[in-house]
């Protein structure tokens, strides 16, 4: 399979002088005969409507103060727990009671050495597992999709390449929904240059839409007009501090003065009232007749106050606490704390099993694995950590109580089971 690092490679030979789009091209050339006509073709991600993966969604991390918060805030947070992957089986166990709807199976953690385990460690000689996480929730925050190549290395091993939502195009088709992917590289690129997948060389990870069926939707969609509201409140206020070409008060005179007086008068009373020494000094003019002071409007102190608007509609749309976005303006102890377990409860646990999902429905059975599944281990988690010693406490009154065996939580805790574990605890 040909994909995004041989284009590249492709790429610097086309750029050394040489003939190397041939093999891209073959790839465009095998989904020809199936290509839709060319304006859905160059089409972003939602081929038959708005484009829902618009480019300038990706600089708003790079221009707005309190997206760029949130997002890096959701990324290193969706880094931070281990995958695990396990291997589904027949439970050996009579006594065996199925948890969580698994029927009657249960999951054994595989080896380090397992090429899935190996895999979403170090998914592509330059991306790390952590790399790929990072990059992928990013996505999803700006963008509302994240998309996988699955490529076969130079060894023959599979490989995962993040690409930008911004640049792919998804194919739709009548009777299986998705024809295929066109990913089409950086802006002006040559069609020789574009990388068509299949539907089985693609992990689409995406947020529901419900305006668009092939196409995410991105929190940044209904936060944009806050986050351009701050972006421009930031401009305003940055000329303001530069004096915005207005002066602080006006000094009204009785009579016209010429060029050559007003600098005269301007350097006779920047010499006797500017600097520290002559701070607070009474100020004489004989030629003015009156001092207006210049403030601000209600209109310049809406634009301040819109800077923490954007930032709790940004907070609001992204799951973010204001208290994590650095608004410590009525924190204390508590409430940090508090704001992080709500961030970890509310926004990160579910962000970590849709991906979870994501990957047991698409990535797994694409690799060959459908009878593996993977989980997100959360127990480490310094904000959650009072829900797991609760789960404990309750766990061990059921233990003392005979209604749950020493196997059934050892099960529940993807731990192999014990042979004395299938009778009462109190045995």
């Amino acid at each position: 399979m040909v994909g995004i690092g041989k284009m590249l490679r492709a790429f610097s030979e086309r750029g050394r002088g040489r003939n190397g789009s041939g093999v891209v091209a073959q790839k465009v050339n095998r989904a020809a005969a199936h290509r839709l006509p060319g304006d859905e073709l160059g089409a972003g991600v939602g081929a038959g409507g708005e484009d829902w993966a618009r480019p300038e969604y990706g600089r708003y991390m790079a221009t707005s103060p309190s997206v760029y918060a949130a997002v890096k805030l959701r990324a290193e947070a969706v880094t931070r727990p281990p995958l695990r992957v396990y291997r589904v089986e027949e439970s050996p166990s009579p006594r065996y009671t199925p948890a969580r709807g698994e029927g009657a199976s249960r999951r054994v953690p595989v080896e380090a050495s397992h090429p899935v385990a190996r895999l979403l460690e170090r998914v592509n000689p330059w991306y790390t597992r952590t790399d790929l996480w990072r990059a992928t929730e990013i996505y999803l925050c700006l963008w509302g999709s994240a998309f996988w190549a699955i490529e076969r290395g130079e060894d023959g091993e599979p490989e995962l390449w993040p690409l930008r939502p911004d640049r792919m195009a998804v194919i739709p088709d009548r009777r299986r929904h998705v024809r295929g992917f066109v990913y089409r590289g950086a802006p002006g690129a040559l069609p020789s240059e574009q990388v068509a997948y299949t539907p089985d060389e693609i992990v689409w990870l995406r947020y529901f839409n419900p305006l668009e069926e092939l196409a995410g939707l991105s929190p940044l969609a209904p936060a944009r007009l806050s986050a351009d509201m701050g972006h421009e409140g930031l401009h305003f206020n940055r000329h303001l501090l530069r004096n915005s070409a207005r002066p602080d008060f006006l000094l009204l005179t009785n009579q016209e003065m010429n060029e050559a007086e007003l600098e005269d008068f301007y350097a006779r009373w920047e010499q006797r009232y500017q600097g520290p020494e002559n701070a607070r000094r009474p100020a004489v003019a004989s030629a003015v007749r009156d001092v207006k002071t210049l403030g601000l409007s209600h209109r310049d102190i809406d634009f301040i106050q819109g800077l923490r608007w954007s930032l709790e509609e940004v907070s609001r749309a992204y799951g973010v606490p204001k208290l994590l976005l650095g608004d410590f303006e009525r924190a204390t102890y508590a409430n940090v704390q508090a704001s992080e377990r709500m961030f970890w409860r509310n926004t990160v646990a579910p962000e970590v099993k849709f991906l979870e999902d994501q990957l047991n429905r698409s990535l797994l059975p694409k690799l060959g694995y459908p009878q593996l599944t993977v989980e997100f281990d959360l127990s480490a988690i310094e904000a959650l950590q009072e829900d797991e010693n609760s789960k404990v406490q309750r766990e061990t009154a059921l233990l003392d109580r005979g209604v749950l065996t020493i196997n059934e939580v050892r099960r529940e805790r993807n731990l192999p089971e014990v042979p004395w574990g299938d009778g009462p605890a109190s045995e």
